[in-house]
């Protein structure tokens, strides 16, 4: 009993650790993009979208045999990185955003195809994987080459949207830019923190409830390795740096389904069939169209956030139901 109470305590302290350092992170990335003339969505990606916690916890998993909490987690942790994070601030407001690039869906849908060529034919998880890392790089090459002509729009943009003039900009350069930066490394160190002490708290919670794996790799490991992400995307939302947080979904996405499954595919090597990651990539691959279609209209309503959550709860059904 005294077991659970302290591991549900050191539980709850490392998530209001991650909370305020979110805040205090987001606040500083928000100024540096705006003194170094930084695209937002760019920087979300390549900042939020790394997650070397989750690539960590699947490549742990496949190297001690466990490939269902492996792929289970590659493909649970991004429903719930495209879900949870937007449903809970529209269903209390819309939002407005500059749409994605088209290039970022066609990849994402590239990655979703290989991802299902893996689970379901044998041996073909690690020509998979392979595939996966390339794509990584073309991701990458893409946004260095794309960087320049989108910075100059997506700085109209952040500054329309934060109703920052020119006088604000100017003292916001005044201010020690090194400053910034190091307030943000900071930030993100705590982030990071606080979320290996929710790892670490939630799979001693896990041991005592026996939780069964591929539940805990699809649901569990999913969910608290994205917590997190998920308190920076509302945070952005909430400071009106929708962009930042945005990117950092989409660049998440993508590293789920490039580093993450890349690495992990080429450990596994095979996987047996199993339905529940099949579903699970139904629910994925579904949640990307709708995010595809909603992005051409370049807003999200209340009724967006209810079918997300709505979404969510399904797929938290679904893997329950299915053990």
């Amino acid at each position: 009993m005294w077991d659970i109470i302290l591991w549900l305590l050191l539980f709850i302290g490392s998530y209001l650790i991650i909370f305020f350092s979110a805040d205090f992170f987001i606040d500083n990335l928000k100024d540096v993009c705006l003194i170094y003339k930084l695209s937002p969505f760019i920087i979300g990606m390549l900042i939020l979208g790394i997650d070397p916690e989750e690539s960590i916890a699947s490549i742990v998993a496949a190297i001690n045999g466990l490939p269902y909490i492996s792929m289970g987690n590659v493909i649970g942790n991004s429903i719930i990185a495209m879900t949870l994070p937007f449903a809970l601030p529209l269903l209390v407001k819309s939002l407005n955003f500059k749409p994605p690039a088209t290039f970022y869906f066609v990849m994402l849908y590239c990655l979703m195809v290989i991802a299902l060529l893996g689970f379901l034919f044998n041996y073909i998880l690690v020509i998979s994987g392979l595939i996966a890392l390339g794509g990584y790089i073309t991701y990458l090459i893409r946004n260095i080459r794309h960087h320049k002509k989108e910075q100059e729009f997506e700085m109209e943009v952040i500054e329309q949207e934060l109703e920052i003039n020119e006088e604000e900009i100017k003292e916001l350069i005044i201010e020690s830019k090194i400053k910034k930066i190091i307030y943000i490394i900071i930030g993100l160190t705590f982030v990071f923190i606080g979320g290996e002490l929710l790892v670490f708290s939630a799979e001693n919670l896990i041991d005592l409830f026996n939780i069964p794996e591929i539940f805990f790799g699809s649901v569990i490991i999913g969910f608290v390795t994205n917590v997190e992400e998920i308190t920076l995307v509302i945070k952005s939302i909430q400071k009106k740096s929708i962009e930042i947080g945005f990117g950092g979904m989409i660049g998440k996405l993508i590293w789920n389904l490039t580093i993450t499954f890349g690495l992990s595919g080429i450990i596994i090597m095979n996987i047996n069939f199993n339905w529940i990651l099949i579903w699970n990539w139904l629910i994925l691959i579904g949640i990307i169209i709708f995010f595809n279609i909603s992005s051409i209209k370049g807003k999200l309503k209340k009724r967006d956030g209810i079918i997300l959550f709505s979404v969510f709860i399904f797929f938290i059904l679904l893997n329950f139901l299915l053990i």
